[in-house]
Order: structure tokens, then sequence, then C-alpha cells
């Protein structure tokens, strides 16, 4: 019985001994060098990682971005082309990182870039991008407005108004968008074609304009040409005829 005792204490000491070295162990701090060596090196690969995942938006290492386009909910690419793909490729990033689509670019017009994916055309500008899907009952379109365009050098595309001026209004037709534009009162008439993104400035004639009010009216003329834009038209007319009459679509 004492020997059944004996050997009964000398395990349990034992255990206790083995519990004690073990917490000293634990108690005992490491080494700070290799710790936050350790952390620096996982730091630097987590952000060389995402880094790469930044840049890696092209199809391959060899295509950078020439053209970058944000807008409210998307980053939008448009990357350098090669033999395959001589017009380059149009990639799109929702900023939440949920979505991304590359597409080969099928055409170029100035600053408008357009990709085609089935029955989903994506087209691209300084000002704005447009979607459309067709459908048997037509076409639909989402448009997202432009916040800002890139050129591959860093310096920004050419947007409406110039810059130290205000945008009074911003008009947007079938074909064009026009903004008018001055510092503290309007003093200038700015169009630019949807397509090609072809831009006219002209100082204006005439305005009519109060914040929040339907009749706003702005009047231009240039040489022969006279362009009338009001809250529901834009009118261009040549010695008193109208050479485009197109519905505002958008007013801002």
């Amino acid at each position: 019985m004492n020997f059944l005792q004996l050997n009964f204490t000398h395990a349990v000491t034992l255990q206790l001994a083995v519990v004690s070295v073990s917490s000293l162990w634990l108690m005992t701090p490491f080494p700070k060098a290799p710790v936050m060596e350790s952390v620096k090196i996982l730091k630097n690969s987590k952000q060389h990682k995402l880094q790469a995942a930044q840049e890696q938006v092209c199809p391959s290492d060899d295509l950078i971005p020439k053209r970058t386009f944000h807008t409210a909910k998307d980053y939008i690419y448009i990357c350098r082309g090669e033999r395959l793909n001589s017009l380059g490729y149009y990639i799109r990033i929702s900023k939440n990182g949920s979505n991304k689509i590359t597409v080969p670019i099928s055409s170029k017009n100035g600053e408008t870039y357009t990709a085609i994916q089935g029955e989903i055309t994506y087209m691209v500008t300084p000002y704005e991008l447009i979607i459309t899907k067709l459908s048997k009952g037509g076409s639909v379109n989402f448009r997202e407005k432009v916040n800002s365009a890139i050129a591959a050098d860093g310096k920004p595309l050419a947007r409406g108004c110039p810059d130290g001026n205000n945008t009074f209004v911003e008009a947007k037709t079938k074909n064009f968008i026009v903004y008018i534009c001055g510092k503290e009162l309007p003093s200038s008439y700015v169009a630019v074609a949807r397509q090609g993104n072809d831009k006219i400035t002209i100082p204006l004639q005439s305005y009519k304009f109060r914040v929040g009010i339907e009749d706003s009216q702005f009047v231009a003329v240039n040489g022969d040409i006279r362009y009338l834009l009001t809250r529901s038209t834009l009118k261009v007319s040549r010695d008193s005829k109208t050479i485009i009459k197109e519905k505002v679509l958008y007013w801002n």
C-alpha cells in the first residue's frame, strides 16, 4: 500500500514539475528582434501581393494601362494592345472588388473606346461610361458619369469646363454634352460630341439663368452659327435655319 502511495506521490510531483517548466517557458519573453523581423516580412509580403494585384489589371505583364477612368462605382482601364488585339483591352473593375471584366476593344474614335461582348456594348469617354444591352424589346442603356480621366503620363484628359471655372449647367442630348461655364457668372458655352469628343468653346452672347428655374436659356454665336440651349432643347442654326435640334435628356 505504501509502495502504491509512493509511486502516486512521485507521479504527481513529476507532473507538477512539467507544468511549472511549461509555464516558465510560456512566460519567458521571445527575443524582440526575430519577432519584429517576422512581422515585417509578413507585412511586406501582404503589401507586395496587394500591390501586384492592383498593378496587374491588364491581361499580361507586357501590357500596361494607357487610360484610367474613375466613376462612382467602377475603375475602367484601357490597356495597350498586342498582335492579337491591336486596339487594346477594356478592363472594368468594380470598386467593391466584386466584379472584373476584360473585353478586347473593337473601335476607337478620339478618346471614345468601344468594346463588344455578345449582346453588351461598353463605351467609355472622359465624360461618361455607357453600357448598352440588346434585348428583344430594343436596348437598355446604363450611363454613369466619369469623375476623372487620366492618361498614362498622369495628366488629366480633357474635361468640360476649364480649370478655375464653375459649371453652372451640364446638359446631355443624344449626341452632345454641353457645359455652361464661368467664374462668378456664366460666360462660355462648351459642347462635346459624345462620339469622338470633338469640342468647341464659345463665349456666351446672352443668358437667362437662375438655379432651379426651368426657363433658363443660353445663347452663343460663332460666325453665322447660333447655339441655343434651354432646359428642354439644344438648337443649332445657321442663317436662321435649324441644322440640329435635340431633346435635352439630362440637366444638372
